[in-house]
């Protein structure tokens, strides 16, 4: 089995060190309970939402942006390499925002699968007071938010009071729920979960509770990950792998 850590993109910030204002990498998430059938889950992260010379700013569940044309061709490079790969899924589940809902939707046409299941649990992180702005202006608050967003980058520590209107907390209990009742009880052999980049560094944190885990499951857009389920146990095969390196 193959373990693919291929953690990077996105803007870039100073690497500087961080202050005790930031909360630690939430810890201990509440297992997930796997039935004995064994599984697939695959994940995928929407396709690009800015297109060339766009400025590219925070966007979180406060933004409902559509995929740009590069997007577009991400969900059908997505599509084909599942296809490819005979990773075919048997029920596809995505955020309710445009870029996630379109993304799915093509993955879906494009397999002939029934319409992907609308699930706003998995609706992106509200970054409040980012939201909108770009990493030189998030740092020019000072070196709490310049620090707030090396952590998150490198190590999805989540920061305390940076004014993100959604919590911990809330993300948690979503992804908890949604991991639960989808897919570790829904009887699917290969679903598919189509959502964003904050929300996919915690949700296989949930699903891979109790074991060795890398320090950031970043995901770049149109980019893939898979867990496998098996006698009960989840492990995790691959992360943030590119279409074309999907085997």
């Amino acid at each position: 089995m193959s373990w693919w850590w291929i953690i990077g993109g996105g803007p870039t910030v100073r690497s500087i060190r961080p202050r005790i204002f930031l909360s630690s990498k939430p810890s201990s998430p509440v297992r997930v309970s796997w039935s004995e059938s064994d599984m697939e889950v695959l994940f995928a992260r929407h396709g690009n939402t800015f297109a060339p010379g766009d400025k590219v700013v925070w966007v979180g569940r406060e933004t409902d942006l559509p995929l740009v044309d590069k997007g577009l061709v991400q969900a059908a490079a997505a599509a084909e390499a599942l296809r490819r790969t005979g990773l075919i899924p048997d029920a596809v589940y995505a955020a309710s925002l445009r870029r996630t809902r379109r993304f799915a939707e093509i993955i879906a046409d494009s397999l002939g699968l029934a319409a992907p299941v609308i699930d706003p649990r998995l609706d992106e992180i509200d970054y409040g007071r980012w939201a909108g702005r770009t990493n030189d202006e998030i740092a020019s608050d000072g070196p709490d938010a310049e620090a707030a967003m090396v952590a998150w980058g490198g190590r999805d520590v989540w920061p305390a009071e940076v004014g993100w209107a959604t919590t911990w907390a809330e993300v948690e209990a979503a992804v908890t729920a949604f991991s639960t009742q989808c897919l570790a009880l829904a009887g699917h052999r290969r679903p598919l979960v189509v959502s964003s980049n904050g929300i996919l560094r915690f949700l296989p944190r949930v699903l891979l509770a109790g074991q060795a885990q890398p320090d950031s499951f970043k995901m770049r857009t149109g980019h893939l990950g898979i867990i496998d389920c098996q006698d009960g146990e989840a492990c995790l095969r691959c992360w943030d792998v590119a279409p074309a390196d999907l085997a």
